[in-house]
């Protein structure tokens, strides 16, 4: 065996060391975000003990406290009837978005949270719709075909509509949606089911 006269070492022992100090970087820093972020005592933390929780404070849901849903769902807590609530109380995406904002939180753990307060019966801090932007011509396209298909109409009814208005499919859908949203009525009625 030749003893080996480099100082640099193998490509396999260069690549390890590389590993280990990538690996003790990062761990480093995940402890120093814990450090950074968390309100307990740094021992506490480095020891792995939780801090006792306070018990829920219902007082705390009544304040304008945007961050007082935090005692109200988390991250792990999205439910499909939380989702269900937040929907059907005619909230938008953007208005997710606007919520997950406001609570430092993603989008997810925002529909969870505010699903919640709407089945617990507590104000959300954000009115439904109240996010979207009515000056913005996508928007307005996308209330139009909501308000079409949500009335109960079908591709087939818009189709019925091009023809009767003399216009294309598209058109005529967001015509007759801009049409509901005015109250106004359709010379055809729906051939779908409304929704509720």
């Amino acid at each position: 065996m030749n003893p080996r006269t480099s100082t640099t070492g193998s490509p396999r022992r260069t690549a390890a060391i590389g590993v280990v100090a990538v690996t003790l970087t990062v761990g480093a820093t995940g402890v120093a975000y814990a450090l950074a972020t968390d309100d307990r005592p740094a021992a506490e933390i480095t020891a792995g003990h939780a801090a006792p929780q306070a018990p829920a404070d219902d007082d705390a849901l009544a304040t304008d406290d945007p961050t007082a849903a935090d005692v109200v769902a988390g991250p792990d807590e999205y439910t499909q009837e939380r989702a269900d609530a937040f929907w059907d109380a005619g909230y938008y995406m953007e208005d997710a978005d606007a919520l997950a904002a406001l609570w430092h939180i993603d989008l997810v753990e925002a529909k969870g949270r505010a699903g919640q307060l709407l089945l617990d019966g507590q104000p959300v801090p954000i009115a439904p719709g109240s996010s979207l932007d009515l000056t913005d011509p996508d928007t307005i396209a996308q209330l139009q075909l909501v308000a079409f298909w949500d009335a109960g109409y079908t591709g087939d009814d818009g189709a019925t509509l091009a023809a009767l208005w003399n216009v294309d499919v598209i058109d005529a859908k967001a015509t007759a949606g801009q049409m509901l949203r005015d109250g106004q009525p359709l010379p055809i009625g729906p051939s779908g089911t409304p929704v509720s």
